[in-house]
């Protein structure tokens, strides 16, 4: 979030095992749960009768004191820098409010049914839709607990194993709570990543079906047009052909990358030298890189030159993340390519010093045909994502905007025999 790091992040795949034959490689997890009932919650977390009344014997001293609480609570909000645009307006805050004194209020009011729990619910469904992370929801547990605990003791003051009793009491209902809004949330979110993934399929296959349909007949205008230009005795109308077959590689560039997309990642594991693939593809940009202006660096770290991976795809990742690093630096600049072993898995890190990426476009990144370059089929990173993932792999990008670009691959690492 743009309030705790200067850089904005996003983060695609779970490190693990390369994906089983036969099975294609996901970015979504799914989310399993056990079935269990309010009431199973309530028993498993010791949250009964006696803790119920406890609460409820506190409910009107509470809601003397909600109001300060709340306004407390939205001055914690606007002082923290992520959270400010989800209260800048104030109808919003208003109407927030007036929810965050009814949700006090019925933390104390001694019945917690399915009512209570669907209150709870909601609030996870409507955190995921309007993109709000669960660390700030589960922070605001631990800011009201700092100031309902000590009106807990203050209202038991006489009777102080009643006030440890009624702490309890509220820790495992704010528990349940928490169980409750999480559960909607996660919920929501894997029903749309599974809708998205359903949409992305689709969208996979009539890609590749129009792209075989499109790749023979762009051959065959291709070889037309050589032949055609070779018998061509006036310059001008040699240039509108190669204008013509300029055009066509990119349509064939286009067609290739859509088939990339649409078919399974099928790897070709073998060992290989992560540091010789690196130099290999870095020597043949260095032309480039001088007329350019741009200085590489490599920083290779120690244990990080075995890897078992497919070195044809690896190097296919490596080149466009190169390829994307010169992009960026129209002006110049230094791009360091970084090697880092940590327990089990290698990172591989390609930092330039261009013009990063916004913090909106960054979300987006790695979305199918989704580009802000001119000349982009939009599938250069998705296609990265898919290699990365096969080889179990995860990858990070973060960027900040006039500064530059981080991508970070994080592979598995050869444990040898």
């Amino acid at each position: 979030m743009a309030g705790r790091d200067p850089r904005y992040r996003v983060q695609q795949g779970k490190l693990g095992s390369r994906p089983v034959a036969g099975r294609a490689a996901t970015a979504f997890d799914p989310v399993v749960t056990d079935g269990a009932t309010l009431e199973d919650r309530k028993r498993f977390g010791c949250f009964g009768d006696a803790d119920a009344a406890l609460l409820a014997e506190l409910g009107p001293a509470i809601e003397r004191q909600s109001r300060a609480m709340v306004d407390r609570f939205y001055d914690h909000l606007l002082a923290t820098p992520a959270l400010r645009p989800y209260v800048a307006d104030p109808a919003v805050v208003a109407r927030l409010k007036r929810l965050q004194h009814e949700y006090l209020k019925s933390l104390f009011s001694g019945e917690y049914g399915e009512g209570y729990a669907e209150t709870r619910r909601r609030i996870g469904w409507t955190h995921e839709r309007i993109g709000l992370e669960p660390q700030w929801h589960l922070g605001t547990y631990g800011f009201y607990m700092e100031l309902l605990l000590p009106l807990v003791h203050e209202h038991f003051r006489a009777e102080p194993h009643k006030a440890i009793r009624a702490g309890v009491a509220l820790s495992k209902l704010v528990i349940l709570d928490m169980q409750l809004a999480l559960d909607a949330y996660y919920e929501t979110r894997h029903r749309k990543g599974v809708q998205k993934a359903e949409q992305l399929a689709a969208v996979g296959e009539l890609a590749a079906s129009i792209a075989h349909e499109v790749r023979n007949p762009l051959a065959g205008m291709k070889g037309a047009l050589e032949v055609l230009r070779a018998d061509l005795a006036i310059q001008a109308n040699r240039e509108i052909v190669d204008e013509l077959l300029t055009q066509i590689v990119r349509l064939e560039n286009l067609v290739r990358d859509l088939l990339t997309f649409a078919r399974p990642t099928a790897l070709t594991v073998q060992p290989c030298s992560l540091h010789d693939m690196l130099d290999r593809l870095l020597r043949t940009y260095q032309d480039s890189a001088d007329a350019a202006g741009i200085t590489i660096q490599r920083i290779y770290g120690p244990g990080t030159g075995a890897i078992e991976a497919d070195p044809q795809q690896l190097e296919q990742v490596f080149l466009n993340l190169v390829h994307n690093a010169f992009q960026a630096m129209e002006h110049g600049g230094t791009l360091s390519v970084a090697t880092q072993a940590a327990p089990g898995t290698i990172h591989v890190s390609f930092r330039d010093t261009g013009k990063g990426i916004s913090p909106a476009d960054l979300q987006r990144v790695f979305q199918p045909f989704y580009t802000t370059k001119h000349r982009g089929s939009g599938l250069g990173l998705p296609i990265v994502k898919k290699i990365v993932q096969a080889h179990g792999g995860m990858i990070e990008i973060a960027s900040e905007p006039a500064k530059g670009t981080t991508v970070t691959l994080t592979l598995p690492a050869d444990e040898g025999p």
